[in-house]
C-alpha cells in the first residue's frame, strides 16, 4: 500500500537533528526537573508534618465535646435535685442540701449576694445568703447556674384586664 503521508507526518514530530537537543526546542532540562522535584518534595514534607498535627489534634474536639456533655448533666443533675428540694413541703433547708451533696471535684458551690451596683459579692462561709451559685467545669467554658431559696408557682396567674368598652 502507497501511501502519501508518513507517520512522522501524521504525528507531527519534528525529525531529529544531529548534535543538538533532538528536535524538541520546547522540552525541560534535566536541571528543571530536578528543581521541580526537590520543590515538590519540600512542599510535601510540609504537608505531611501539618496533617500529622491536625491528625493528632482531630481527637481533642471529640474530647471536649465528651467533657462538656458530662459536665451539662452534672449541672442538669444537681438542677434536678435543686427542684425537687425546693418543692417539698419547708423548702428553706434547701441550698444547704444542695451544698451538702458531694458531686465530685468540678463543682464549686459558694454562697453569694449581689450589692447595689449588681457586682457580686462573696459571702463569709458562716454567713449563708439566700443565693447559691453553682460551677460546674468544663473544656473551654464552665457552666455556672444561680440558686435561691425562694420559688413561685409553676402557674403564673392571670393578669386581670380592665374590661373593654366598645
Amino acid at each position: 500500500m502507497n501511501c502519501a503521508f508518513t507517520f512522522a507526518k501524521i504525528l507531527k514530530i519534528p525529525p531529529l537533528k544531529k548534535g543538538g537537543k533532538g528536535g524538541f526546542p520546547n522540552g525541560f532540562t534535566l536541571v528543571e526537573v530536578i528543581v521541580t522535584i526537590l520543590a515538590a518534595a519540600i512542599m510535601g514534607a510540609f504537608f505531611i508534618q501539618f496533617m500529622g498535627t491536625a491528625m493528632s489534634k482531630s481527637t481533642q474536639a471529640i474530647i471536649n465535646v465528651r467533657d462538656e456533655a458530662a459536665a451539662e448533666a452534672l449541672m442538669e443533675e444537681i438542677v434536678a435535685d435543686y427542684v425537687a428540694e425546693i418543692n417539698k413541703a419547708d423548702p428553706s433547708s434547701a441550698l444547704q442540701t444542695i451544698k451538702g451533696k458531694n458531686y465530685g471535684t468540678g463543682v464549686t458551690m459558694k454562697y453569694i449576694k449581689f450589692n447595689s451596683s449588681g457586682a457580686e459579692e462573696a459571702v463569709d462561709p458562716t454567713n449563708k445568703s439566700n443565693t447559691l451559685k453553682v460551677t460546674v467545669d468544663a473544656p473551654g467554658n464552665n457552666l455556672t447556674t444561680l440558686l435561691t431559696n425562694s420559688r413561685v408557682p409553676a402557674i403564673p396567674p392571670d393578669p386581670i384586664l380592665p374590661p373593654v368598652e366598645f
